[in-house]
């Protein structure tokens, strides 16, 4: 069959300037040869055959943004990192709340004390309950890698919630006080599965999750969440959330 002799990443750029609504998928990547993971391709992950990224994150259409974002995750621990939280910390400047949203997330991947303080300043900035939930989120995961004070990390999220109002907000600096050891918040945050919006119910199920994960819960937890999901599990019409539900309930 006929190879084409030309970059997967040169091939990607042609694609995109013809449309940037176009979608490239890589098959076929383990075919010995030249494919991108062949022997000849030059390139051992997808990240480094597409890692010039950086104009992308400066392109007019949002949702190309959005995904350059959500890739620049991916350096952790590489050559590209510190230029990959810079383009990061740009588009926690765009005017979308969706691009911010994922610049949030993905730039929490980074444990470094620059990008602690930069969350900092989104989470008092941030307009959008949703973009700064995400800040908030990134903002703890950080601080969990760094060994930071715990004292200092309950402060700050004390002093957020304080003045926050978004249920998103509340959840997760009440989950990042219960992970930096004030456990008694489980039951404000078991509280929340009675919310009539079903967000965040499925929220709180998420953090239960990341709860059950810690191999250091106490048995007075577990029987408060079983309790908590059986009554849920009640009266809950949202297949999402039941679902969820049932599913922790299945590995309790």
């Amino acid at each position: 069959r006929p190879i084409l002799g030309l970059p997967c990443h040169d091939l990607l750029e042609i694609m995109l300037e013809v449309s940037e609504e176009g979608m490239y998928i890589p098959a076929h990547i383990w075919t010995p040869h030249f494919s991108l993971f062949g022997a000849f391709s030059g390139f051992d992950t997808i990240e480094e055959c597409f890692e010039d990224l950086k104009k992308f994150a400066f392109d007019k259409d949002d949702t190309v943004k959005t995904f350059t974002a959500s890739v620049l995750s991916r350096f952790v621990n590489t050559a590209k990192q510190k230029e990959a939280i810079e383009i990061l910390l740009q588009l926690c400047h765009e005017e979308n709340e969706l691009v911010r949203t994922e610049a949030y997330d993905a730039i929490g991947c980074y444990c470094e004390e620059s990008v602690v303080k930069s969350l900092e300043k989104a989470v008092l900035s941030e307009k959008d309950g949703l973009a700064r939930s995400y800040a908030i989120d990134s903002w703890i995961y950080v601080q969990q890698h760094l060994c930071t004070n715990e004292t200092e990390v309950i402060g700050y999220l004390n002093a957020i919630l304080e003045k926050e109002s978004n249920n998103n907000c509340i959840l997760n600096c009440l989950y990042g006080k219960y992970s930096f050891g004030e456990k008694n918040v489980l039951n404000e945050i078991l509280n929340y599965i009675k919310n009539t919006d079903y967000h965040i119910r499925y929220s709180v199920l998420a953090i239960i999750q990341l709860i059950l994960e810690d191999e250091n819960y106490t048995e007075e937890c577990k029987r408060k969440i079983k309790i908590t999901l059986t009554e849920l599990l009640k009266r809950e019409k949202a297949n999402a959330v039941k679902e969820q539900a049932e599913e922790i309930m299945r590995w309790l």
